[in-house]
């Protein structure tokens, strides 16, 4: 997974052959075949890897003990952007951004961040239940939007244009001080 990374990074993903994969990966071609059909199946077993990284970091932040949902939460939005704006996840990026992923393994990447959404969802319904959330909204819609929130967040984590904290504050600054004036404000 990480020589077909490297080789997206360096050469782009459509110039990549199995037998420079294996050439790279210092093992024989009979060997990358027993664990990847193709090219792009080894990359999209890396963007796997690094979806359930950030999904344990995300599990962690989002089980803390002895803490309210409201607060369970923040260290969940948290989590989610210190990920994005890591070295590691940085490198990974930036040589998967040359990939160009088929629509098919696009597909299979966006059903398998699901795993991101679960633990933000949990949290939101246990501030429902201990009151540190506000009654009357969704788990099941505003947990994934949240979680939204942070990832469109990506892009400016990515480049440096932002750091962790600043994103966790503009999107603190949505979900806990809410979006109108006034909070029993109407539109």
């Amino acid at each position: 997974m990480d020589a077909a990374v490297e080789l997206a990074a360096s050469e782009g993903a459509a110039r990549i052959t199995m037998a420079r994969l294996a050439q790279h990966a210092g093992i024989g071609r009979a060997t990358l075949y027993k664990y990847f059909p193709d090219v792009e199946q080894a990359l999209l077993a890396h963007v796997r890897r690094e979806i359930d990284r950030c999904a344990e970091v995300l599990a962690r932040a989002a089980a803390l003990p002895g803490s309210t949902g409201l607060e369970r939460l923040h260290g969940s939005i948290t989590a989610v952007a210190d990920y994005f704006a890591s070295s590691g996840h940085r490198m990974s990026w930036a040589s998967l951004d040359r990939a160009e992923l088929s629509t098919t393994a696009n597909s299979v990447v966006t059903a398998h961040m699901a795993a991101l959404v679960e633990p933000v969802v949990g949290v939101f319904a246990d501030g429902l239940r201990d009151g540190s959330i506000r009654a009357g909204l969704d788990p099941a819609v505003h947990g994934p939007l949240v979680l939204k929130l942070v990832v469109s967040l990506h892009d400016e984590l990515f480049r440096g244009v932002m750091t962790s904290a600043e994103a966790v504050e503009a999107v603190w600054q949505l979900v806990a001080r809410g979006i109108a004036a006034q909070p029993d404000a109407t539109v």
